[in-house]
């Protein structure tokens, strides 16, 4: 839709009629620590069922996110950068989705948006309160004529007391049914309630409920949630006993039996050709095969882990399912990954993977994986947990970059992105048939952290326009340094960056100092900073985290001073005191008239006789090395 646009209306009620058919908040890694998940919930609320808002992969704009991609009903598709504050997701479905957003409804998801991302638990429940009091409190006759502003409170505060206070919980969702029986969010609360009260049956129910309203959530979420209690259903014998449609009786049973076959010839026998097109038409044809439509994530199972160093694991992932390997995966030669973890009350946990191994080995049932573990990693710890014999759910490969749109490139690298270096760098040199200029600067904290060594030896061998640099912050290096593979003792530079060629794109990926150091020597260089993509997340602007990044940055050495430019007139003095100093200086001059012919230069005006000492001796220590100049300055001075 064009920005100022007049949006339709619907004739039968007061809201627009969206021009926008649904709405895909990417979910992608570098979104998820921006914010995307509490993001998606704030959408959920604002378009209040008036377009469906759906969970998605990485939509390609890394670093400038949280992003959302917009689906037209003409299938026309645009993206929204930048949807890190209230105002900006508002603008969005204002003025790019067109939809309405009433003044209460607005009001009241500001406080909302507030209460979702507060960490501590105390201001969080003093912020609802505050959110009650707003719409004149929950039994109030006006929130009672307002009752989706006061159902949305009241599963925001169920969610608050869903473990630790599951009775009143319960009895907020009940209310909450009751004020909105068709708002699909209020089912999606039961059914996590059920699901913490141990009732995986009553949860499925309710989510089979949500699916039945159409629209209004996170459609692959709920999907993804049933299936998961479908089989906890199925793993409770008891539960699935009770399900089990119960046997017919047997006299309804003898009442439906069909006729037998010869009965059936011989009605038709009677009735000639005419029997014979009766039976004919009473065949309907058989439908046409209707292609399966694959889920979001498949399970694979963990076949095998080893450890690559001291934090970095190796993950070898086997699937037998058959339905996946025949579809065309249309993602070029570099693509990802996401890994999905599952918790309870439909939480979820996306991150995205380059692998290590190929399309051809995914399509063979085959992935590997290279995780670096964090301490603090939410996804890392999950999957450093793992043993063989479990599984993991994994999505279909996404596109990362296309290298087409790389005629050259500069890779820079740190951590574990040492995959998407790999998988980047190749895909540009295999791309580019003449040979293309690719220089890759791999940073690691100490040389335990260095993956990979034997590959990248092999592709400088391989691709002679191949150049890499190894940036090792901490400890010793290699001494030597073969051809176009460098080590360098030390964290990235300008200097380094700088032989690249600056009409080059750039890509950086890795932790969020690297790309911050990145941003800021890139734009010291004087390159365009629409050239240089960053796939992993930034420092907000003027943060702690960003100052200090750029901190580390070595800052570029200060340019060479000038020589200075006496005046005229002074340049004429030491031109005409300068030959009789140097004269004087002969062997068999005395040295008392040298001194006399510089300390009272004869038919000079005052200024000259000032500057001749100083410009005599600072022109000589300029044109000279120390030691030429030093007889001259010594007998001036």
């Amino acid at each position: 839709p064009q920005r100022g646009r007049p949006s339709p209306r619907c004739g039968r009620c007061r809201h627009q009629a969206a021009m926008v058919k649904s709405i895909r908040v990417c979910q992608g890694s570098a979104c998820s620590s921006a914010g995307a998940a509490p993001l998606l919930k704030d959408i959920e609320e604002l378009v209040n069922g008036h377009c469906n808002v759906e969970d998605w992969g990485c939509l390609g704009r890394c670093g400038l996110g949280p992003n959302a991609e917009l689906v037209q009903n003409n299938g026309q598709t645009s993206i929204v950068e930048d949807l890190t504050s209230f105002k900006n997701a508002v603008a969005m479905l204002t003025e790019e989705a067109e939809l309405e957003v009433p003044g209460k409804v607005r009001k009241l998801s500001k406080q909302k948006w507030k209460i979702r991302r507060e960490e501590d638990p105390a201001k969080r429940a003093e912020q609802l309160e505050k959110a009650f009091e707003s719409i004149g409190g929950e039994d109030n006759a006006k929130a009672a004529a307002e009752p989706m502003l006061l159902c949305s409170l009241l599963l925001l505060r169920a969610k608050e007391n869903l473990k630790s206070k599951p009775a009143e919980a319960l009895k907020d969702i009940e209310k909450a049914v009751k004020l909105a029986p068709t708002w699909p969010q209020t089912h999606l609360a039961l059914a996590q309630i059920c699901e913490v009260q141990g009732r995986p049956a009553d949860a499925v129910v309710a989510l089979k409920t949500v699916l039945d309203i159409g629209k209004g959530f996170n459609v692959g979420t709920t999907k993804r949630l049933l299936t998961r209690l479908e089989r906890k259903v199925k793993e409770q014998p008891q539960v699935a006993d009770a399900l089990a449609p119960a046997p017919e009786p047997a006299a309804k049973k003898a009442a439906a039996k069909p006729r037998s076959k010869s009965m059936g010839k011989k009605k038709a026998s009677e009735g000639g050709a005419d029997g014979q097109a009766k039976a004919e038409i009473a065949t309907p044809p058989l439908p046409p095969p209707v292609e399966e439509e694959l889920p979001e994530f498949l399970e694979w199972n963990l076949d095998s882990v080893s450890m690559l160093n001291h934090d970095c694991l190796r993950m070898v992932l086997t699937s037998e399912q058959q339905s996946f390997r025949d579809r065309q995966l249309d993602v070029g030669e570099i693509w990802h990954v996401d890994l999905l973890k599952e918790g309870e009350m439909g939480d979820e946990l996306k991150r995205a993977y380059t692998p290590v191994s190929t399309k051809s080995d995914y399509k063979e049932g085959n992935l590997v994986l290279m995780v670096k573990v964090y301490q603090t990693g939410k996804m890392t710890s999950y999957l450093s947990s793992l043993r063989p014999g479990n599984n993991l759910l994994v999505s279909a490969p996404h596109p990362t970059l296309n290298p087409r749109d790389y005629p050259g490139l500069v890779m820079i690298a740190g951590g574990s992105a040492v995959t998407v270096a790999i998988q980047m760098c190749k895909a540009v040199l295999m791309h580019h048939s003449h040979g293309v200029p690719v220089h890759l600067v791999l940073c690691n904290k100490t040389m335990p952290d260095v993956l990979y060594v034997d590959e990248f030896d092999k592709m400088v061998r391989d691709f002679p326009t191949f150049h890499m640099t190894h940036c090792v912050s901490s400890g010793p290096v290699p001494a030597s340094s073969v051809g176009r593979q460098r080590w360098h003792g030390g964290r990235i530079s300008a200097e380094i960056l700088a032989p690249a060629d600056a009409s080059l794109k750039a890509v950086v990926s890795g932790p969020m100092g690297l790309c911050q150091a990145s941003l800021v020597l890139w734009k010291r260089l004087g390159r365009a900073p629409e050239n240089l993509k960053v796939l992993d997340e930034l420092p907000p602007p003027g943060s702690t985290l960003a100052e200090e990044a750029a901190a580390k940055v070595a800052p570029p050495p200060p340019p060479p001073l000038a020589p200075p430019v006496a005046p005229a007139v002074v340049r004429q003095a030491v031109a005409q005191v300068a030959l009789p100093a140097q004269e004087s200086m002969r062997p068999g001059a005395k040295s008392s008239s040298a001194l006399k012919s510089v300390e009272e230069p004869t038919g000079l005006s005052f200024l000259q006789r000032f500057f001749t000492p100083f410009i005599v001796c600072r022109g000589r220590g300029l044109e000279e090395d120390d030691m030429e100049g030093t007889t001259v300055v010594s007998v001036v001075h």
